[in-house]
């Protein structure tokens, strides 16, 4: 189980999340000695996490493999300047990370690849990998319907994509298959939906309340199973076999180690139907419309 977590950091000394948690320097420490006595050995990060590179880079000491993320260039941008950009940026992280070289390099928007430039920015990330700067390169998504596009026009080694109890899609579209069909490296995340999972029916935002109904059933299954919501939500992801990495979050130390501490829970558990199709609900970007 523990070979596939990749430690998320998008809290990492910054709010995230739907109950707005972050965590601070002194406690990404612990996590980091916490994570590497289970062998643990791959973070996920990004530029836009703030502070999140620098501050992995004055913690990590080169234990841990990185993978970071490429913004959608500019608006206002030459074409010509496109690959000179992304390299600036590339440069940026690895100083930060302090670290020479990423174990992936992903594009964080994908539908970048399908703007007029999207064959200059396929070329300043093939590129890195091609100087040595990146072992991998991918693309993070939120939509699947650009999938078949990308694929058509690109060639990555890795696809990022959100997954699971409220949102399916990569398995029930048949994604997952497609992907490894094509021996693509499949990661998760967003498995506790940015922690709407783990919460207690009368903590959901009112913004999200059409998701009460689903939650209920949920919360219902949960107790009269005896499991955590914790347990199944980590059980449910790891059971797809296929997949390569999961995209962890958690609050604190203690609740990743508690994480680590659960025993999976094999295939020996039917849920009720709770897949939702609304991208309202289970796209975070979403959430602030």
């Amino acid at each position: 189980m523990r070979n596939k977590i990749i430690l998320g950091s998008a809290n990492f000394d910054q709010i995230y999340g739907i109950k707005k948690n972050f965590i601070k320097k002194s406690e990404i420490k612990k996590l980091f000695d916490l994570a590497l006595k289970n062998e643990i050995k791959i973070i996920d990060t990004s530029p836009i996490y703030k502070e999140s590179e620098k501050i992995i880079g004055l913690l990590n000491n080169k234990r841990f493999k990185i993978i970071s993320k490429i913004s959608k260039p500019p608006k206002n941008i030459k074409r010509e300047n496109i690959q000179k950009w992304l390299k600036q940026n590339v440069m940026i992280s690895l100083k930060n990370l302090k670290i020479k070289k990423f174990e992936c390099l992903l594009l964080h928007n994908a539908n970048s690849l399908l703007s007029k430039n999207g064959d200059e920015i396929y070329k300043g990330i093939r590129n890195m990998k091609i100087s040595g700067f990146t072992n991998k390169i991918g693309v993070s998504i939120y939509d699947f319907n650009v999938l078949d596009k990308i694929l058509k026009k690109f060639k990555f080694n890795l696809i990022q994509a959100p997954f699971n109890i409220l949102d399916q899609r990569l398995v029930k579209e048949g994604w997952l298959k497609k992907l490894k069909k094509r021996k693509i490296e499949v990661h998760v995340r967003s498995i506790f939906l940015q922690g709407i999972l783990l919460l207690k029916h009368n903590q959901l935002p009112k913004k999200l309340k059409k998701l009460n109904k689903k939650l209920m059933i949920w919360k219902n299954w949960l107790e009269k199973n005896k499991f955590s919501s914790l347990q199944v939500c980590l059980s449910f992801v790891l059971n797809q076999n296929q997949l390569d990495g999961v995209v962890v979050g958690y609050n604190s130390a203690s609740q990743l180690n508690q994480i680590l501490k659960l025993k999976k829970i094999h295939n020996n558990f039917t849920l009720p139907n709770l897949n939702i199709k609304d991208k309202k609900l289970i796209d975070p970007r979403k959430w602030l419309n």
